[in-house]
């Protein structure tokens, strides 16, 4: 069988070569497609955690609470990371705020509430929301991390007014709005300055304007609070997961820890992900549906054209059955022509198909509101990637030649070889 295969694709040379074509285009169209579907799911979960998805605990009063009463929630394996969160203000002290127009005059106030910035103590930075959404955004230096000690960033603006730069100090008198006291100044060193207007909510106060927002690292913030380690305090707790099913998982958990929900608020926070999930499933869909086309077109298109070409091979099959030669092993000649000529297609399906992969990227996220760029599919799909993803396509393509050589000869195969034999004398 294999030595008649051989010898028929090397003698019709113009048969081969368009069989070989044909079975090229539809390997890379699948080796496209399935690439695409697996780099999406890739691209869910990079999507998952660049979206900033959390689940938070906050009081419902807005106050204070103790964090100590949720230490239990660093059991649950589920949880990747903890952020805490503290807002409050703090009064400089050797230099001055940044002055705009205040929507709001107060003239009853203290000298306290006078020169005074909005403090936010965390021990991540880049998981705030007004940095992940890029309302504000680092000009120099860096964010604040877990390991930050005596640490602050700053606006831009800000650090212009008071001549300040990246190594600088800035002396900060925290205020207990809760209790109306002062806190003892602390000085913090300047690592970051970033740039960027949130939308800002008037009271009043100098703190009220994005420029006179300020970040420190929490430790420190609890330090100068005189909070020992079962005494810390916080507006917020943010827990953050590798993917939605762990959140969910987690949050349900959180339910088990008999959290007082009369005091407490626990919040899943996933609606950039869900609306991004949205492009990403639209897309999966898009490229299942080609690619079940594809699968059928491709057996459609190499079926008619057998039936075509195996008629004309009818006296070659009645001497194989006059001579004996049974119909499964002519059908497993016919299958192996079409798997020898397939072979070298791989390599040329590998380059056609990863300048169509870019084509079908573009022409389907390649738009400037895109959540997902273009390039974020085609830079998911790593070599590995692009190798399992031939694999399949591959073996697709083998079951579409098995179907396609059964479906065209049992045209001519159900026939009695008597049949078979009359119709050739």
């Amino acid at each position: 069988m294999i030595k008649n295969a051989i010898a028929y694709i090397t003698r019709k040379k113009n048969r081969t070569f368009i069989i070989f074509v044909i079975l090229t285009i539809v390997l890379s169209c699948l080796y496209s497609c399935l690439t695409i579907m697996k780099s999406s799911n890739e691209i869910e979960k990079t999507l998952y955690e660049s979206s900033n998805s959390s689940i938070s605990i906050t009081k419902k009063d807005g106050k204070y609470f103790n964090v100590n009463q949720f230490k239990d929630i660093e059991k649950l394996k589920e949880i990747e990371e903890i952020i805490i969160q503290y807002d409050g203000l703090a009064k400089l002290k050797g230099a001055k705020v940044v002055s705009g127009e205040q929507k709001i005059n107060r003239e009853d106030l203290s000298d306290e509430f006078k020169n005074v910035v909005s403090l936010e103590a965390t021990n991540n930075t880049k998981r705030n929301i007004l940095f992940n959404s890029e309302v504000f955004t680092i000009k120099e230096g860096k964010n604040i991390e877990k390991n930050d000690k005596n640490s602050i960033i700053v606006h831009e603006e800000f650090a212009k007014q008071n001549n300040l730069k990246l190594g600088d100090e800035v002396d900060l008198e925290l205020l207990d709005t809760e209790k109306s006291g002062k806190i003892k100044s602390h000085k913090f060193e300047i690592i970051g300055i970033f740039s960027g207007k949130k939308q800002e909510t008037y009271t009043g106060l100098s703190s009220d304007f994005s420029e006179n927002m300020v970040f420190v690292d929490y430790s420190t913030s609890q330090e100068i609070l005189n909070n020992l380690e079962n005494n810390k305090i916080a507006n917020k707790i943010l827990m953050y997961s590798g993917s939605l099913e762990s959140t969910d998982l987690v949050l349900n958990k959180l339910k088990e820890l008999k959290i007082d929900e009369s005091m407490y608020s626990i919040e899943k926070d996933s609606n950039v992900f869900e609306e991004s999930l949205e492009s990403v499933s639209g897309i999966k869909h898009i490229i299942k549906v080609m690619t079940y086309s594809i699968m059928l077109g491709g057996m459609i298109v190499l079926s008619l054209i057998l039936v075509l070409w195996l008629r004309e091979r009818i006296y070659e099959i009645g001497i194989f059955l006059s001579i004996g030669t049974s119909k499964m092993q002519i059908i497993m000649q016919f299958i192996l022509e079409l798997i020898f000529i397939s072979m070298p297609s791989i390599i040329s399906s590998l380059l056609l198909g990863n300048v169509l992969l870019k084509v079908i990227v573009d022409g389907f996220i390649n738009s400037e509101d895109s959540i997902i760029s273009g390039g974020s599919l085609i830079n998911n799909s790593g070599f590995m990637l692009n190798i399992g993803a031939l694999g399949q396509s591959y073996l697709i393509l083998i079951s579409i030649i098995v179907l396609s050589v059964v479906f065209a000869s049992s045209l001519i195969l159900i026939k009695k070889p008597k049949e078979i034999l009359s119709k050739i004398s």
